[in-house]
């Protein structure tokens, strides 16, 4: 799992709720006027829009790991369990890194990551990349969309590829240290629930995903 695809998962009711009230704070200090209800009211609904979406994205990751859990030998429902608990407060953990200035620039970054990556497709292929949306997860990879040319594929490589520098480059070292130690600890606590034959699948499952992202990139 890339420092990337962490950041992506951070929540969007969060950063939209602080744009709501950034706004507000605008409007007042410019002379104008707007009610604590008016803010409560236009946030609420912004985060009813946006929940669906974060749901969306949540549910494919947990398919996503659900699928990689059960290409092991021998899995069992409990162990199957504990390991979605492990990696539940992980990412719990890693989401109150941030504070919530970053967590907009990172939202920011998504969106014009978004935006340049419409331009380059066609309406069919911007549908495809809509549909196809969700069950990313929003973890940075290009999803595959038909009919794509050589150069829009490198241009799409580019724009992830910028998106990922923008990201990393939000974080401080030391969040990126606390990151990586929650990884580390992730890492250890999944072993643990894992037998010596399913614990050598899992690195082999890693090892290809990496080997997989590389040749995307390449």
């Amino acid at each position: 799992m890339t420092l990337h695809s962490l950041l992506a998962r951070i929540s969007i009711v969060m950063i939209k709720q602080l744009l709501v009230l950034s706004a507000a704070s605008i409007l007042i200090g410019g002379g104008g006027f707007i009610t604590t209800k008016a803010i409560a009211d236009q946030s609420t609904l912004m985060a009813q829009n946006s929940a669906p979406q974060t749901e969306q994205r949540e549910q494919g990751s947990r398919q996503r790991r659900g699928s990689k859990f059960e290409r092991l030998t021998g899995i069992t429902d409990a162990q199957k369990a504990q390991l979605r608990q492990i990696h539940e407060a992980s990412h719990q953990q890693i989401d109150a890194i941030p504070t919530a200035e970053q967590k907009a620039q990172i939202q920011a970054i998504r969106n014009d990551t978004k935006t340049k990556m419409d331009a380059v497709l066609t309406d069919e292929q911007r549908q495809q990349l809509q549909q196809s949306s969700p069950s990313n997860g929003g973890r940075g990879r290009v999803p595959k969309i038909s009919g794509l040319t050589d150069a829009q594929r490198s241009q799409m490589r580019e724009i992830r590829s910028a998106s990922r520098q923008q990201m990393d480059a939000i974080l401080t070292s030391e969040q990126k240290a606390q990151i990586q130690a929650i990884r580390n600890d992730t890492k250890t606590k999944m072993d643990a629930v894992l037998t010596d034959e399913q614990r050598q699948q899992l690195q082999e499952l890693r090892q290809q995903k990496r080997q997989d992202r590389q040749q995307r990139q390449s």
